[in-house]
């Protein structure tokens, strides 16, 4: 007796929704159907995109903002085994999660109860966290509540940006359905409550001014989680802005506080040490707007200046 055809439905998006989709078209018991959505943000931040996957290996998709009464008509007619959801953009409807006998699970990136919440990643570094979290879990009627089939830690790199660290998100999550989805279907691994209150994250701003005055590691990782290509955090110097995309804790054996944002050291490359609360931070990544000239330059990077 043949082994029986599981149908998906992949609601998706980004890097992960293109490895799921290779990854699963190549299983012969799985009979996929992807629910995605592609914008202009995905283009400029460079991430593979779902809907070529599924045009490229010929797997039925459609693309969709949001989930309206055409898309629902597409699932039913599909009649899935199970919805799973990775890094879909938008709300799937409660109609569309219950419909599948065996449920719908989402693909989330925390360690649950813990970094539960919309955009959890940018967090991890800003709370100087040593490692990640991926989660596999059932969707209920809360945010990121339902019971987790599978979760591990991964280290998270010292230097990551929130730009590497979401995509490296992306990789281990594709990675960790991949590895679990078999036993999800055939039962062979049950999900188990979440314990403890947890926590929750959302999106941070999209434009970030510096302040100077906090501590040194903490300037470092809102400069880290804003990198290129996002749009880096920034400060004014006199009649410019600096976008400040790399910054490294140094020591100096000279220093004494002097508040936050005094230039204190520039050498020939253009690199610059700066006063922070606690410490200081050598500025190796720096873009200013509009650009200056190099006699501007001479004048604006000089020691006792103070970025605001």
């Amino acid at each position: 007796m043949s082994a029986r055809i599981r149908k998906i439905v992949l609601f998706t998006s980004q890097d992960i929704g293109f490895s799921l989709v290779e990854m699963l078209a190549k299983r012969p018991n799985l009979s996929l159907f992807v629910v995605a959505d592609r914008t202009i943000r995905d283009d400029t931040y460079g991430y593979r995109s779902a809907i070529d996957a599924c045009h490229t290996l010929g797997i039925a998709h459609v693309k969709a903002s949001r989930v309206d009464e055409t898309v629902k008509a597409r699932i039913h007619e599909f009649a899935p085994d199970i919805v799973v959801s990775a890094y879909f953009p938008h709300i799937i409807p409660d109609d569309v999660i219950k419909e599948p006998p065996l449920g719908s699970i989402n693909v989330h990136p925390g360690m649950l109860p813990l970094y539960r919440g919309k955009f959890p990643t940018p967090w991890y570094i800003l709370n100087g966290e040593e490692y990640f979290g991926i989660a596999i879990h059932r969707i209920d009627s809360g945010i990121d509540t339902g019971d987790v089939f599978v979760q591990r830690q991964y280290p998270l790199p010292p230097a990551i940006t929130g730009h590497e660290l979401y995509r490296q998100t992306m990789i281990e999550g594709a990675a960790l359905l991949a590895e679990h989805l078999d036993s999800i279907l055939d039962g062979s691994i049950t999900a188990h409550p979440q314990e403890g209150t947890g926590s929750y994250y959302s999106t941070i701003e999209k434009r970030y001014h510096l302040d100077w005055n906090l501590s040194a590691a903490m300037i470092e990782r809102r400069v880290r989680v804003h990198a290129k290509p996002f749009l880096p955090a920034f400060s004014y110097l006199f009649n410019r802005i600096i976008f400040i995309n790399r910054a490294v804790k140094v020591e100096l054996e000279s220093y004494t506080a002097q508040g936050g944002g005094r230039i204190l050291q520039v050498d020939a490359s253009g690199h610059f040490i700066v006063s922070c609360a606690d410490g200081c931070l050598l500025i190796e990544e720096h873009d200013f707007y509009p650009p200056l000239s190099a006699e501007e330059r001479a004048t604006h990077l000089r020691a006792g200046n103070r970025l605001e």
